[in-house]
């Protein structure tokens, strides 16, 4: 179940990826945008429903390229040594978004559906970062929202709130 997150805790570092279930959409769209390209040479259309056909293929093909570069990889790293916490596309960029001490952790709803973000402190309802999918009120749901919050939410707070002894 947790692989969708690919949770990894090494060297005092804890990096997770939130966006997981967004192969499945990637995958959907790259066999539309295929099947888009492949029908108008298989099947004689007219020229406008051929092209409306083929900028359907664009448009799933740019949609599947865009998830796979931005959000199916983006990764959380929780960085026990510096004690901060980053943002990375892996290959594009890594930048850093608060410490730990700046860290809050805070349930969101869209539409019924809760979420768990990431903000700062100081502007808790400002500008923040989902570290989950949405968990809709179903049995399904619920389920992937205890397993969430068992296994990587418990992980979360074992780091933020683990305070290191100095070094003497």
């Amino acid at each position: 179940m947790m692989a969708s997150y690919n949770l990894k805790a090494v060297d005092g570092k804890l990096s997770f990826q939130p966006n997981g279930v967004y192969k499945g959409k990637i995958i959907s769209c790259v066999i539309l945008a295929a099947a888009a390209f492949i029908i108008p040479l298989i099947w004689p259309l007219n020229y406008e429903v051929s092209r409306f056909i083929m900028c359907i293929g664009v448009i799933c093909g740019f949609y599947a390229v865009y998830d796979f570069l931005f959000k199916v990889n983006l990764t959380y790293v929780f960085d026990e040594r510096t004690r901060e916490v980053y943002l990375k596309a892996p290959g594009l960029y890594s930048r850093k978004l608060m410490s730990f001490e700046e860290v809050y952790i805070l349930q969101e709803t869209t539409n019924n559906d809760l979420q768990y973000v990431i903000s700062n402190k100081k502007d808790r309802f400002g500008r923040n970062y989902a570290v989950s999918d949405y968990f809709p009120d179903t049995k399904k749901g619920r389920k992937r929202q205890e397993v969430f919050e068992t296994e990587i939410l418990d992980a979360i707070n074992d780091m933020l709130f683990t305070v290191k002894a100095p070094n003497i």
